[in-house]
């Protein structure tokens, strides 16, 4: 079971995360989504223990830390001057060059390309690769599916799926309502700080009534000035 209870993150005095409970079991994901601004990745970083946070946040009733966690951050960053093969030596054993194989094959990524001459969704795709090649019971996604074409969103959905098989706890953060719906068991949207509800799989196709039934608040308030 991984918990979080009643944390809190203020930024010069304003409170980014606002006394945020989530509880998550072992084999599901839980899609957090978000515009931007919302505390998406301020979220995923009190999570990883990057950021200074009040409250608790747990794994197995004791206090989670970096071991416990395979972090893709929304921006990623590699030496320019080493190969793919070199970044993924740091992430594999010497024995599973078979596995490094097959998985760059699947995601397309060339081994011997210097990832300085990678394009955006190659490396996004690496980053993935790398994130997955870390054995850890909780797993953070930050807006994964940012620079990458439809057929390696149709792949990731595939990984994700495997992480759910091995009974991993996973947390994906997007902006993009779709993305989400395709792979998780439940969605929280987050505003300004907290999740204002929590949809189960059944429920998704409340969502775009919910934000449509807001904006359309919104853009009545507007016009009307």
């Amino acid at each position: 079971m991984f918990r979080i209870q009643n944390i809190t993150v203020k930024y010069n005095a304003k409170e980014v995360i606002d006394n945020l409970n989530l509880e998550i079991n072992e084999g599901r994901i839980f899609g957090v989504l978000g515009s931007n601004g919302a505390g998406k990745t301020t979220l995923f970083e009190s999570i990883f223990q990057n950021t200074k946070y009040n409250g608790q946040i747990l794994l197995q009733n004791q206090p989670i830390s970096k071991r416990d966690i395979s972090y893709l951050e929304s921006e990623n960053y590699f030496y320019p001057y080493l190969s793919v093969s070199d970044i993924l030596s740091l992430f594999i054993n010497e024995n599973e060059d078979e596995k490094m194989k097959k998985l760059t094959n699947f995601f397309n990524i060339p081994t011997d390309a210097i990832v300085e001459k990678l394009s955006l969704g190659t490396k996004k795709k690496l980053a993935i690769l790398c994130n997955i090649l870390i054995d850890r019971p909780v797993y953070l996604f930050d807006e994964p599916f940012n620079g990458l074409d439809f057929d390696s969103v149709e792949k990731f959905y595939f990984i994700i799926d495997e992480l759910k098989k091995r009974n991993k706890i996973v947390l994906i953060s997007s902006h993009i309502m779709e993305t989400l719906t395709h792979c998780c068991d439940y969605i929280g949207h987050l505003q300004n700080g907290k999740f204002i509800k929590i949809y189960l799989s059944e429920e998704y196709h409340l969502i775009r009534t919910h934000l449509t039934e807001d904006i359309q608040k919104d853009w009545v308030s507007y016009t009307n000035i």
